[in-house]
Protein backbone atom coordinates (compact mmCIF):
# COMPACT_ATOMS: atom_id res chain seq x y z
CA UNK A 1 0.00 0.00 0.00
CA UNK A 2 1.54 3.69 -0.86
CA UNK A 3 2.15 5.69 2.07
CA UNK A 4 0.08 9.07 1.13
CA UNK A 5 3.57 11.06 2.49
CA UNK A 6 4.12 13.16 -0.62
CA UNK A 7 3.05 16.10 -1.91
CA UNK A 8 3.02 18.92 -4.81
CA UNK A 9 4.51 22.38 -3.86
CA UNK A 10 4.90 25.52 -5.40
CA UNK A 11 7.40 28.75 -4.63
CA UNK A 12 5.51 31.95 -5.24
CA UNK A 13 7.34 35.20 -5.80
CA UNK A 14 5.75 37.64 -3.21
CA UNK A 15 6.34 40.74 -5.09
CA UNK A 16 3.25 39.40 -7.73
CA UNK A 17 1.95 36.30 -5.94
CA UNK A 18 2.60 33.94 -8.89
CA UNK A 19 4.47 30.30 -8.82
CA UNK A 20 8.02 30.56 -10.56
CA UNK A 21 8.65 26.76 -9.31
CA UNK A 22 6.61 23.41 -8.73
CA UNK A 23 7.76 20.58 -7.13
CA UNK A 24 7.34 17.22 -5.76
CA UNK A 25 8.39 15.58 -2.13
CA UNK A 26 7.81 14.33 1.48
CA UNK A 27 9.06 16.03 4.56
CA UNK A 28 11.57 18.84 4.29
CA UNK A 29 11.84 18.94 0.25
CA UNK A 30 10.15 22.23 -0.49
CA UNK A 31 12.69 24.07 1.73
CA UNK A 32 15.49 22.64 0.00
CA UNK A 33 15.84 25.33 -2.41
CA UNK A 34 16.76 28.10 -0.27
CA UNK A 35 19.42 26.89 0.38
CA UNK A 36 21.68 26.68 -3.33
CA UNK A 37 23.12 23.20 -3.61
CA UNK A 38 26.85 22.83 -5.63
CA UNK A 39 25.10 20.74 -8.40
CA UNK A 40 21.47 22.24 -8.87
CA UNK A 41 22.44 23.94 -11.97
CA UNK A 42 18.46 25.79 -12.38
CA UNK A 43 20.07 28.99 -12.84
CA UNK A 44 16.68 30.83 -13.43
CA UNK A 45 15.35 29.65 -10.45
CA UNK A 46 18.49 30.33 -8.25
CA UNK A 47 18.71 34.08 -9.66
CA UNK A 48 14.83 34.38 -9.07
CA UNK A 49 15.30 33.39 -5.21
CA UNK A 50 17.99 35.84 -4.40
CA UNK A 51 16.04 38.61 -6.65
CA UNK A 52 13.18 37.89 -4.10
CA UNK A 53 15.70 38.05 -1.25
CA UNK A 54 17.68 41.50 -2.71
CA UNK A 55 13.98 42.86 -2.85
CA UNK A 56 14.04 42.59 1.19
CA UNK A 57 11.07 39.51 0.65
CA UNK A 58 10.98 35.86 1.32
CA UNK A 59 10.07 33.29 -0.87
CA UNK A 60 6.96 32.32 -0.15
CA UNK A 61 6.09 28.31 -0.16
CA UNK A 62 2.30 26.61 -0.86
CA UNK A 63 1.63 23.03 -0.41
CA UNK A 64 -0.79 22.53 -3.37
CA UNK A 65 -1.81 19.26 -2.64
CA UNK A 66 -0.67 17.48 0.47
CA UNK A 67 -1.15 13.75 1.45
CA UNK A 68 -0.77 12.03 -1.87
CA UNK A 69 1.05 8.65 -2.55
CA UNK A 70 4.09 9.07 -4.69
CA UNK A 71 2.64 8.06 -8.28
CA UNK A 72 -0.46 11.03 -7.83
CA UNK A 73 2.47 13.12 -6.52
CA UNK A 74 4.17 12.30 -9.93
CA UNK A 75 0.79 13.03 -11.96
CA UNK A 76 -0.11 15.97 -10.33
CA UNK A 77 3.17 17.69 -11.05
CA UNK A 78 3.35 17.10 -14.24
CA UNK A 79 0.23 18.20 -14.91
CA UNK A 80 0.60 21.43 -13.11
CA UNK A 81 4.01 22.24 -14.89
CA UNK A 82 2.03 21.78 -18.39
CA UNK A 83 -0.62 23.88 -17.14
CA UNK A 84 1.57 26.90 -16.16
CA UNK A 85 4.38 26.16 -18.82
CA UNK A 86 8.02 26.52 -18.20
CA UNK A 87 9.38 30.22 -19.01
CA UNK A 88 13.23 28.42 -20.59
CA UNK A 89 10.67 27.20 -23.47
CA UNK A 90 8.26 29.84 -23.45
CA UNK A 91 5.64 27.94 -22.75
CA UNK A 92 5.04 29.65 -19.61
CA UNK A 93 6.25 31.56 -16.56
CA UNK A 94 8.26 28.32 -14.53
CA UNK A 95 11.71 27.81 -14.39
CA UNK A 96 11.39 24.58 -13.74
CA UNK A 97 13.49 22.52 -16.53
CA UNK A 98 12.07 18.98 -17.02
CA UNK A 99 8.13 18.45 -17.55
CA UNK A 100 7.88 16.87 -14.17
CA UNK A 101 6.50 13.39 -13.18
CA UNK A 102 8.92 10.79 -13.65
CA UNK A 103 11.12 12.74 -16.04
CA UNK A 104 14.79 10.91 -15.85
CA UNK A 105 18.27 11.94 -17.68
CA UNK A 106 17.84 10.40 -21.09
CA UNK A 107 14.04 11.13 -21.42
CA UNK A 108 12.28 13.74 -23.85
CA UNK A 109 12.28 17.24 -22.09
CA UNK A 110 8.91 17.65 -23.90
CA UNK A 111 5.57 16.46 -23.69
CA UNK A 112 4.30 13.92 -25.63
CA UNK A 113 1.93 14.82 -28.28
CA UNK A 114 -0.70 12.53 -26.96
CA UNK A 115 0.28 13.45 -23.32
CA UNK A 116 -3.19 13.69 -21.83
CA UNK A 117 -3.65 16.33 -18.85
CA UNK A 118 -6.88 15.47 -17.37
CA UNK A 119 -6.79 13.81 -14.16
CA UNK A 120 -9.54 12.53 -12.17
CA UNK A 121 -10.16 14.82 -8.75
CA UNK A 122 -11.94 12.43 -6.94
CA UNK A 123 -8.30 11.53 -5.73
CA UNK A 124 -8.38 14.48 -4.13
CA UNK A 125 -10.18 15.74 -0.84
CA UNK A 126 -12.40 18.83 -1.16
CA UNK A 127 -9.98 21.63 -0.52
CA UNK A 128 -7.24 19.93 -2.80
CA UNK A 129 -10.17 19.86 -5.95
CA UNK A 130 -10.64 23.10 -5.19
CA UNK A 131 -7.16 23.99 -5.47
CA UNK A 132 -6.50 22.26 -8.70
CA UNK A 133 -9.95 23.44 -10.02
CA UNK A 134 -7.95 27.58 -9.51
CA UNK A 135 -4.66 27.06 -11.52
CA UNK A 136 -4.95 28.37 -14.95
CA UNK A 137 -3.72 26.85 -17.88
CA UNK A 138 -1.70 29.52 -19.12
CA UNK A 139 0.72 27.39 -21.35
CA UNK A 140 1.10 27.20 -24.84
CA UNK A 141 3.81 25.07 -27.08
CA UNK A 142 4.81 26.78 -30.13
CA UNK A 143 8.59 26.46 -29.37
CA UNK A 144 9.61 27.69 -32.55
CA UNK A 145 7.00 30.74 -33.14
CA UNK A 146 5.67 29.45 -36.62
CA UNK A 147 2.43 29.85 -37.70
CA UNK A 148 1.63 26.36 -38.48
CA UNK A 149 3.19 25.00 -35.17
CA UNK A 150 5.20 22.45 -36.71
CA UNK A 151 8.43 22.04 -34.11
CA UNK A 152 10.54 20.89 -36.98
CA UNK A 153 13.91 22.21 -38.55
CA UNK A 154 16.17 22.18 -40.72
CA UNK A 155 20.15 21.93 -40.60
CA UNK A 156 22.49 22.99 -43.16
CA UNK A 157 26.70 23.04 -42.63
CA UNK A 158 28.19 26.27 -42.33
CA UNK A 159 28.48 26.08 -46.45
CA UNK A 160 25.09 26.12 -46.68
CA UNK A 161 24.64 22.47 -47.72
CA UNK A 162 21.68 21.00 -46.90
CA UNK A 163 22.19 18.32 -44.38
CA UNK A 164 18.60 16.77 -42.88
CA UNK A 165 15.37 17.79 -41.33
CA UNK A 166 15.81 17.47 -37.45
CA UNK A 167 13.32 17.62 -34.76
CA UNK A 168 13.88 19.10 -31.17
CA UNK A 169 14.34 15.86 -29.37
CA UNK A 170 17.54 15.49 -31.37
CA UNK A 171 18.58 18.80 -30.48
CA UNK A 172 18.07 17.70 -26.75
CA UNK A 173 19.13 14.92 -26.51
CA UNK A 174 22.03 15.19 -24.50
CA UNK A 175 19.54 17.22 -22.08
CA UNK A 176 18.77 20.73 -21.45
CA UNK A 177 21.65 22.35 -21.58
CA UNK A 178 23.06 25.96 -22.11
CA UNK A 179 23.90 25.83 -25.80
CA UNK A 180 21.03 24.29 -27.36
CA UNK A 181 18.83 26.66 -25.10
CA UNK A 182 20.62 29.90 -27.03
CA UNK A 183 19.78 28.25 -30.02
CA UNK A 184 15.86 27.61 -29.57
CA UNK A 185 15.73 30.75 -28.08
CA UNK A 186 17.36 32.30 -31.59
CA UNK A 187 15.04 30.10 -33.62
CA UNK A 188 12.08 31.36 -31.71
CA UNK A 189 12.95 35.29 -31.92
CA UNK A 190 14.07 35.04 -35.71
CA UNK A 191 12.26 34.46 -38.98
CA UNK A 192 15.67 34.01 -40.44
CA UNK A 193 18.07 30.96 -40.21
CA UNK A 194 20.86 31.21 -37.45
CA UNK A 195 23.94 30.74 -38.09
CA UNK A 196 25.79 28.28 -35.12
CA UNK A 197 28.11 24.80 -35.46
CA UNK A 198 25.76 24.34 -37.96
CA UNK A 199 23.01 25.94 -39.60
CA UNK A 200 19.43 26.41 -38.59
CA UNK A 201 16.47 26.84 -40.39
CA UNK A 202 12.49 27.37 -39.54
CA UNK A 203 12.33 27.11 -43.35
CA UNK A 204 13.42 24.26 -45.97
CA UNK A 205 15.58 25.50 -49.03
CA UNK A 206 17.80 22.92 -51.04
CA UNK A 207 20.84 25.31 -49.92
CA UNK A 208 21.82 28.48 -48.85
CA UNK A 209 23.93 31.36 -49.53
CA UNK A 210 26.45 31.83 -47.09
CA UNK A 211 29.36 34.25 -47.32
CA UNK A 212 32.66 33.18 -46.28
CA UNK A 213 33.87 36.64 -45.96
CA UNK A 214 31.44 37.97 -43.22
CA UNK A 215 33.21 36.60 -39.58
CA UNK A 216 29.72 35.37 -38.46
CA UNK A 217 28.90 34.89 -34.39
CA UNK A 218 26.73 32.56 -32.41
CA UNK A 219 23.43 32.78 -33.22
CA UNK A 220 23.76 35.45 -35.71
CA UNK A 221 20.76 35.66 -38.31
CA UNK A 222 21.72 34.99 -41.85
CA UNK A 223 19.74 36.98 -44.66
CA UNK A 224 20.91 35.81 -47.88
CA UNK A 225 20.49 38.79 -50.29
CA UNK A 226 22.80 40.35 -47.63
CA UNK A 227 25.78 37.60 -48.00
CA UNK A 228 24.99 38.47 -51.58
CA UNK A 229 25.59 41.95 -51.88
CA UNK A 230 28.44 42.28 -49.30
CA UNK A 231 30.52 39.19 -51.20
CA UNK A 232 29.93 41.73 -54.57
CA UNK A 233 31.08 44.66 -52.48
CA UNK A 234 33.96 42.72 -51.45
CA UNK A 235 35.83 41.45 -54.76
CA UNK A 236 35.53 45.28 -55.79
CA UNK A 237 36.02 47.49 -53.50
CA UNK A 238 39.01 47.74 -50.13
CA UNK A 239 36.88 49.85 -47.81
CA UNK A 240 33.22 49.61 -47.25
CA UNK A 241 30.57 49.06 -44.74
CA UNK A 242 27.14 47.05 -44.92
CA UNK A 243 24.32 47.08 -43.43
CA UNK A 244 21.52 44.36 -42.56
CA UNK A 245 18.07 45.76 -41.34
CA UNK A 246 15.36 43.08 -41.01
CA UNK A 247 12.04 44.44 -39.65
CA UNK A 248 13.61 47.80 -39.29
CA UNK A 249 16.09 47.06 -36.81
CA UNK A 250 19.82 47.11 -37.30
CA UNK A 251 21.32 43.30 -37.07
CA UNK A 252 24.28 42.87 -38.39
CA UNK A 253 26.80 45.64 -39.76
CA UNK A 254 29.60 44.42 -41.03
CA UNK A 255 32.79 47.01 -42.40
CA UNK A 256 36.05 46.13 -44.58
CA UNK A 257 39.11 48.11 -44.27
CA UNK A 258 41.12 46.40 -46.50
CA UNK A 259 42.66 42.98 -44.93
CA UNK A 260 40.29 43.64 -41.64
CA UNK A 261 36.84 42.95 -41.38
CA UNK A 262 34.86 43.42 -38.74
CA UNK A 263 31.16 42.41 -37.82
CA UNK A 264 28.91 44.39 -35.41
CA UNK A 265 25.72 42.35 -34.54
CA UNK A 266 22.30 43.21 -32.75
CA UNK A 267 19.78 41.52 -30.86
CA UNK A 268 16.19 41.22 -32.33
CA UNK A 269 15.66 44.14 -29.51
CA UNK A 270 17.91 46.83 -31.53
CA UNK A 271 20.86 45.56 -28.30
CA UNK A 272 24.29 45.07 -29.12
CA UNK A 273 24.75 41.34 -29.42
CA UNK A 274 28.93 40.61 -30.38
CA UNK A 275 31.42 41.91 -32.01
CA UNK A 276 34.45 40.02 -34.34
CA UNK A 277 37.10 41.15 -36.09
CA UNK A 278 38.89 38.94 -38.53
CA UNK A 279 42.39 39.87 -40.67
CA UNK A 280 42.81 37.67 -43.88
CA UNK A 281 40.17 35.31 -42.17
CA UNK A 282 41.81 35.00 -38.60
CA UNK A 283 40.90 36.32 -35.04
CA UNK A 284 42.02 39.62 -34.86
CA UNK A 285 42.57 42.12 -31.51
CA UNK A 286 39.09 41.95 -29.78
CA UNK A 287 36.07 39.80 -29.54
CA UNK A 288 33.08 40.95 -27.23
CA UNK A 289 29.57 39.02 -26.37
CA UNK A 290 26.90 40.70 -24.49
CA UNK A 291 23.88 40.01 -22.91
CA UNK A 292 20.52 41.01 -23.82
CA UNK A 293 19.99 43.18 -20.73
CA UNK A 294 22.96 45.58 -22.09
CA UNK A 295 25.67 43.95 -19.55
CA UNK A 296 28.72 42.16 -21.24
CA UNK A 297 28.94 38.42 -21.48
CA UNK A 298 32.80 37.98 -22.59
CA UNK A 299 35.82 40.16 -23.68
CA UNK A 300 38.56 38.54 -25.58
CA UNK A 301 41.86 40.75 -26.32
CA UNK A 302 43.80 38.86 -28.88
CA UNK A 303 47.01 40.08 -28.39
CA UNK A 304 48.99 37.49 -30.67
CA UNK A 305 45.96 35.84 -32.06
CA UNK A 306 45.56 32.92 -29.54
CA UNK A 307 48.44 32.26 -28.75
CA UNK A 308 48.62 35.82 -26.31
CA UNK A 309 45.11 36.52 -24.97
CA UNK A 310 43.45 37.66 -22.27
CA UNK A 311 39.28 36.31 -21.76
CA UNK A 312 37.22 38.09 -19.33
CA UNK A 313 33.18 36.76 -18.40
CA UNK A 314 31.00 38.93 -16.54
CA UNK A 315 27.71 38.11 -14.56
CA UNK A 316 24.52 38.61 -16.44
CA UNK A 317 22.97 40.68 -13.37
CA UNK A 318 25.13 43.30 -12.59
CA UNK A 319 27.73 43.31 -15.44
CA UNK A 320 30.74 42.37 -12.91
CA UNK A 321 33.67 39.91 -13.79
CA UNK A 322 33.12 36.62 -13.17
CA UNK A 323 36.11 34.45 -14.64
CA UNK A 324 39.70 35.84 -16.12
CA UNK A 325 42.03 33.99 -17.74
CA UNK A 326 44.90 34.88 -19.78
CA UNK A 327 48.21 33.36 -21.34
CA UNK A 328 51.13 36.02 -22.21
CA UNK A 329 54.34 34.88 -23.62
CA UNK A 330 53.80 31.75 -21.45
CA UNK A 331 52.75 33.02 -18.02
CA UNK A 332 49.24 32.11 -16.88
CA UNK A 333 46.63 34.02 -14.78
CA UNK A 334 43.57 32.39 -13.50
CA UNK A 335 40.94 34.92 -11.40
CA UNK A 336 37.84 34.22 -10.49
CA UNK A 337 34.99 36.70 -8.54
CA UNK A 338 32.07 36.29 -6.78
CA UNK A 339 29.36 37.93 -8.09
CA UNK A 340 29.23 40.65 -5.24
CA UNK A 341 33.11 41.88 -6.93
CA UNK A 342 35.04 39.90 -3.64
CA UNK A 343 37.65 37.30 -5.41
CA UNK A 344 37.32 34.07 -4.94
CA UNK A 345 40.20 32.25 -6.65
CA UNK A 346 43.45 33.55 -8.08
CA UNK A 347 46.54 31.99 -9.64
CA UNK A 348 49.98 32.29 -8.31
CA UNK A 349 52.74 31.33 -11.08
CA UNK A 350 54.80 28.67 -9.30
CA UNK A 351 52.37 28.25 -6.22
CA UNK A 352 49.20 27.55 -7.25
CA UNK A 353 45.53 28.43 -6.61
CA UNK A 354 44.28 30.26 -3.91
CA UNK A 355 40.32 30.09 -2.48
CA UNK A 356 38.67 33.07 -0.65
CA UNK A 357 35.71 33.28 1.33
CA UNK A 358 33.36 36.38 0.50
CA UNK A 359 34.86 38.12 3.27
CA UNK A 360 38.08 37.85 1.35
CA UNK A 361 39.72 35.43 3.60
CA UNK A 362 41.97 32.54 2.55
CA UNK A 363 40.19 29.21 2.84
CA UNK A 364 42.71 26.78 1.33
CA UNK A 365 45.54 26.69 -1.26
CA UNK A 366 45.86 23.73 -4.08
CA UNK A 367 49.60 23.74 -5.48
CA UNK A 368 50.54 23.05 -8.10
CA UNK A 369 52.04 19.94 -7.14
CA UNK A 370 48.37 19.12 -6.27
CA UNK A 371 49.21 19.54 -2.59
CA UNK A 372 46.28 21.35 -0.96
CA UNK A 373 46.62 23.45 2.40
CA UNK A 374 43.22 24.48 4.37
CA UNK A 375 43.17 27.48 5.91
CA UNK A 376 41.12 27.94 9.25
CA UNK A 377 39.14 31.26 9.85
CA UNK A 378 37.71 32.04 13.28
Amino acid sequence: MNKKEYYVYGLIDPRNNKYFYIGKGKGKRFASHLKPKRLDFNYAKLEKIKEIQKSGFEVKIEILFPNLDEDTAFELEKIVIHKLGRAIFAEGILTNLNPGGKWKPGDTVFYPKDFNPNFDINKLDFVSQEKFNEIPKLSEFNYLNTANKEQLLYKFDTNGNFEKEISLNEIFSDGIKGYEIGLIKAIRENTLPIYSRWIYSKNNFESLYISENIPFAEFDVIDQDFNRDFDAKFRNQEKFKSKCIIDRTLRLEVEKDNDVVQLQSFYPSGNKKSFKKVKNGKPFELACEWFENGHLSVKEELLDGYSNYIRTTYYEVNGNDYIRISRIDGNKTYDRWFENGQREVEYLENIGYVYYNEKGEKVRLVEDGGKTTIYNNV
